[in-house]
């Protein structure tokens, strides 16, 4: 984490068009802003439904002021298509929102074929041996729509402002650019992702060197630039750097200052079925399930900077490519470039306070 520090520091001085694009934000907390009166932040979740993405949402269901309209799953991340899926309507159902609709994408990236190890996907699949514990009684019912046309039609129909939380690769996003491109995409307030690796290295080679059972050979185990969510689908990335979307990333840069622990499981106290099943996903992640290798908190914390459970972060605004040139020795496909120009600037999340996010995290689960 501080050679994390050390080499954003490092870029921001040699390159002077960042430093001075640097800048601090702050935000009121929920509880400062939430007013009877105030309509409440309408949510799209574009997800892949990992254990982070299940923390993500769990954390959202919390929130009086969030109202969820859609979720879009990818199969293209963690989670095999099915599976998430399911982990996504059965959230839904558990928190009483029967009426949000839930579709399902495409396993098939827009270009290559990157993928998770499928037994790492297996242990995501069932939520860690969690998936039997929710609503074990009720049917899943999905909605019919490709993810990308429900993305569409929420998009073209909404009267207010939509803000997308993009927590596993771009290719819903991508394909709804691709597939109805007369979308009324003026209606995205933003899109929040946890995605990509700037000034710090990615995190494919680190997983896929993590454990030999997950090793799939040199274009994965020397790729220390790419982040996996730019990966999974570097053209759909790059598909949706270039439009006009209004973007903010959540990247390793930040996330790697919220790092998982078991002091995190101690910090959730709440005894309703929402706050017992994220203790209990962080209980599997740092124990029986852990993968070795330091994990950070990934998409609750994109999740939270979306939601202004965060007060003040850094953060940077660039322009920014993809690199999606794959090579079998040194690969760097997925890797993010700086660049002088583009259809508008990319807003980088950078500096982050792990005291602040473990006490919003703890604070919204806990509230009963």
């Amino acid at each position: 984490m501080k050679l994390s520090l050390i080499l954003a520091l490092c870029v921001l001085v040699c390159c002077p068009s960042l430093s001075l694009a640097k800048q601090s934000a702050y935000h009121a907390s929920p509880q400062e802003k939430t007013s009877p009166h105030k309509p409440k932040k309408k949510i799209i979740i574009d997800t892949d439904m990992g254990w982070d993405d299940t923390l993500s949402t769990l954390y959202l269901m919390k929130r009086p002021d969030i109202e969820i309209i859609g979720m879009s799953v990818t199969g293209c991340g963690e989670t095999n298509l099915r599976w998430g899926r399911v982990i996504a309507r059965s959230l839904m159902d558990l928190g009483d929102r029967a009426h949000v609709p839930v579709s399902a994408g495409t396993s098939t990236p827009m270009k290559f074929d990157h993928i998770f190890p499928q037994n790492f996907r297996n242990d995501m699949n069932d939520l860690m041996g969690l998936l039997g514990t929710i609503n074990p009684t009720i049917d899943v019912k999905l909605d019919p729509r490709p993810a990308w046309k429900l993305l569409s039609d929420l998009l073209n129909t909404t009267k207010e402002p939509v803000t997308i939380l993009c927590l596993g690769g771009f290719t819903n996003l991508a394909m709804m650019l691709k597939e109805y491109p007369d979308t009324k995409i003026d209606m995205i307030k933003n899109v929040y992702a946890m995605a990509g690796a700037i000034f710090v290295d990615g995190n494919v080679a680190l997983l896929n060197n993590a454990r030999k059972s997950w090793d799939q050979g040199p274009v994965y185990g020397q790729n220390y630039r790419a982040e996996w969510n730019i990966f999974v689908d570097p053209l759909a990335a790059k598909t949706v750097f270039e439009s006009k979307i209004p973007l903010t990333l959540i990247p390793l840069d930040a996330c790697d200052y919220v790092l998982l622990s078991p002091k995190v499981v101690n910090t959730i106290k709440g005894n309703d079925s929402i706050s017992q099943l994220a203790k209990n996903i962080l209980t599997e992640k740092v124990g029986p399930h852990k993968e070795g290798i330091p994990v950070p908190i990934f998409d609750p914390l994109a999740t939270m900077v979306m939601a202004h459970g965060l007060k003040n972060y850094e953060y940077v605004s660039v322009y920014l490519d993809v690199d999606i040139q794959e090579s079998e020795e040194h690969d760097t496909c997925g890797r993010l470039i700086h660049v002088d120009n583009g259809s508008r600037k990319i807003r980088v999340i950078q500096g982050v306070s792990n005291y602040l996010f473990a006490k919003d995290f703890a604070a919204v689960l806990n509230n009963n």
